[in-house]
């Protein structure tokens, strides 16, 4: 690229014998064209559109679409469509909006806005049916999948016929805002093999089969972002009455102030590099951050700070902001071989969000990019360890959230495992901020402590609805596909009512009591037993009125939280759609138990089955449902299916209080109804 303007002053021979009147018309025809170009850049920016408007887009049928834009104060704007014109005027700051009425219109078309002697043509426009897919990586993952530990099923094969089918993506740019915004950015894709690799799995399959029912256009608008918690997604007015939001929020609306305070104490560190790699593996592994040296086996850590591993690697701040940190730290240890065997690998942890690791100062391994959050193992080259005192250096990098290391941390060979847990030495090296990385310096820390600053992040409470879903509103929607909940496991009291609180905010936002449906998150391995009841949290948002829950223990995978198997997921989300919403009647959907109570010394679980299906159970050893007298201890009870209903006996519980079901992190469901889908996992209490 030529930067500056094309110069004349270097004409060949040719140009040295023309007359100086011909140079001169040439100048002055290049200004004329200069001061043509300017009038029509200045001409086309008093009326202005958000991206969401733009060629390819998709209108809500038999809807009244809501057009927005900027114009100059007190224009007149007016939008014609093939069925009519339809009119209103900009306000005092140039703002408008135009109510559009649509109707069926099979054909694509033209849309002109026009506003003060400037329009803006629309190409390709069509009408038919707009959803909303959000949540975290389980929705942005796209459909090519991230190989080649991610994979999409049967992914080649759905993105060769993707030009089959009228489908269109929108996908918001990710952004993050301690304010609601009005502009987002993004463009409409049409389906086809070029476009559909990078539109969302999940969204992509609900689309397709909602098309193969409505045979209309569908559009969806995908505003989503991997590794992200609710209560990013959830506007303020969802979180004000929850305790566990308090601080933050205040910290939020003394955000513009701290984050004065926070730039200055950054301005003096160098940065390096520009980091917009979207977590490509490639981009992120050949970054050089300049600290290899701490891998070194003969560093001297003596004055790092101790730390305990596993844990939060934060920790090596003392103020209260340690949460908020994003940056680099690089933990060390030394362990000790008495004797040594042959086939040693190095057994990692979950770690957020990447690794880069060290023994005896050789590289052997890393795991960045969007797939970072999974255990690894790392095999160590023959001859690279020594019997006696060897040394283990990790880089730690974070970009958003927790910054946390988990078990194992762990040797192993063909004859022994050596635990690494317990004390390290850490060092915090760089700071993290808007994709750039500071160079932390220890004296100019010392001097200058990092201030107190809620760093605004994915993971900031409000922040992805600030900067992802109100700049959206009040685009018209049909209503809402959500997939999200792997990283609230843990807090499923919290995750309840902040969920509850977002689709109710986001449906007053919207003005529009339109359908939401989600998905529940999958069997995992978390090494905790806790995403259980984030489950059942789950379930219980099913009470709110015109939701609906798709359960998914059958097609996880407990080694990958990314399951492969989202054409099923698509398929139950729209079946659920098409039932719930367009009217269906033989579409299968997910059972729920009603309730449950004690007859005859057994416990009857009450299901939500349809009339004349019925239920069914696995054998009894595969079976997963459970009951207790004291919320505590359970114990695998015997089980029978009887229409709508099961029957529970334990004779090693006397007074049962308690029934659940599939109540494990990998818990694959015993209760099946009739298509074979496993009823949710759920913690009832029986009734007496």
């Amino acid at each position: 690229m030529v930067k500056g303007g094309y110069l004349l002053t270097k004409f060949k021979s040719i140009m040295s014998r023309c007359k100086f009147k011909i140079l001169n018309n040439l100048v002055i025809f290049s200004i004329l064209i200069s001061v043509n170009i300017s009038s029509s850049q200045q001409s086309s920016s008093l009326l202005k559109l958000p991206s969401l408007f733009s060629d390819n887009m998709v209108l809500q049928r038999n809807s009244e679409v809501h057009i927005w834009g900027h114009s100059v104060a007190k224009s007149e704007v007016e939008i014609t469509v093939p069925w009519g014109k339809y009119v209103n005027t900009s306000n005092s700051n140039g703002e408008w909006e135009v109510i559009v009425p649509t109707q069926e219109q099979k054909d694509p078309f033209v849309m002109e806005i026009c506003a003060n002697e400037n329009c803006i043509t629309i190409q390709n426009v069509v009408l038919g049916e707009v959803w909303l897919a959000s949540g975290q990586s389980n929705m942005s993952m796209p459909l090519q999948g991230w190989l080649p530990e991610d994979p999409i099923e049967n992914s080649s094969a759905e993105i060769l016929s993707s030009d089959q089918y009228p489908l269109r993506f929108f996908k918001t740019k990710q952004a993050v805002g301690h304010k609601p915004k009005t502009i987002v950015e993004g463009d409409w894709k049409i389906s086809d093999s070029t476009n559909s690799p990078n539109f969302s799995a999940t969204a992509y399959f609900f689309a397709k089969n909602l098309y193969e029912e409505l045979k209309v256009p569908i559009g969806i608008i995908n505003s989503s972002w991997g590794g992200t918690p609710v209560q990013s997604w959830a506007n303020q007015n969802a979180l004000q009455n929850i305790p566990a939001y308090k601080e933050a929020l205040k910290s939020i609306e003394n955000m513009d102030n701290k984050l004065v305070e926070y730039k200055n104490w950054l301005s003096p560190l160098d940065s390096y590099p520009d980091t917009t790699k979207d977590y490509i593996f490639d981009e992120w592994s050949k970054l050089d951050y300049n600290d290899s040296h701490l891998g070194l086996e003969k560093f001297d850590d003596t004055q790092w700070k101790d730390l305990i591993i596993p844990g939060n690697y934060a920790d090596v701040f003392t103020n209260s902001d340690v949460n908020d940190f994003d940056g680099i730290v690089w933990i060390r240890k030394s362990f000790t071989i008495d004797q040594l065997g042959e086939n040693y690998k190095f057994n990692l942890g979950l770690v957020d969000d990447m690794d880069f690791t060290y023994i005896n100062g050789e590289f052997i391994g890393a795991t960045v990019g969007a797939n970072s959050f999974k255990e690894k193992q790392y095999p160590i080259p023959n001859g690279l360890l020594k019997e006696g005192e060897n040394t283990i250096a990790i880089r730690l990098i974070d970009t958003m959230g927790d910054a946390r290391i988990y078990s194992p941390l762990t040797i192993t060979s063909n004859q022994e495992e050596i635990s690494l847990e317990g004390n390290w030495k850490a060092l915090p090296t760089a700071e993290f901020f808007e994709n750039n990385f500071y160079r932390l310096n220890a004296e100019y820390m010392s001097l200058n402590p990092r201030p107190n600053f809620v760093k605004l992040s994915a993971w900031t409470p409000t922040s992805l609805y600030n900067a992802m879903i109100h700049p959206l509103i009040p685009y018209t929607i049909k209503g809402a596909i959500w997939y999200q909940g792997e990283s609230n496991v843990g807090f499923e009291d919290e995750y309840k009512a902040v969920f509850n609180n977002m689709i109710e905010g986001w449906r007053s936002k919207w003005a529009s009591n339109f359908p939401f449906y989600f998905v529940q998150i999958a069997p995992f391995n978390y090494n905790n037993g806790l995403s259980p009841a984030l489950r059942d949290a789950q379930r219980q948002v099913t009470t709110l009125a015109n939701t609906g829950m798709v359960v998914t223990l059958d097609i996880g995978n407990p080694e990958n939280i990314h399951p492969s198997k989202k054409n099923e997921v698509g398929k139950r989300l729209s079946n659920l759609a098409l039932a719930k919403t367009y009217g269906f009647q033989n579409k299968h959907t997910a059972s729920y138990p009603i309730g449950a109570k004690i007859e005859n010394n057994k416990v009857i679980v009450t299901f939500d089955c349809k009339d004349g299906e019925g239920l069914k159970v696995k054998s009894l050893h595969e079976n997963q449902i459970e009951i207790s007298d004291d919320n505590i201890h359970f114990f695998n009870a015997n089980a029978e299916a009887k229409g709508c209903t099961v029957e529970l006996f334990s004779e090693k519980v006397k007074h049962p209080k308690y029934v659940r079901h599939a109540w494990s992190d990998t818990g694959t469901g015993a209760v099946l109804n009739s298509n074979g889908i496993p009823v949710s996992t759920f913690l009832i209490e029986i009734d007496y």
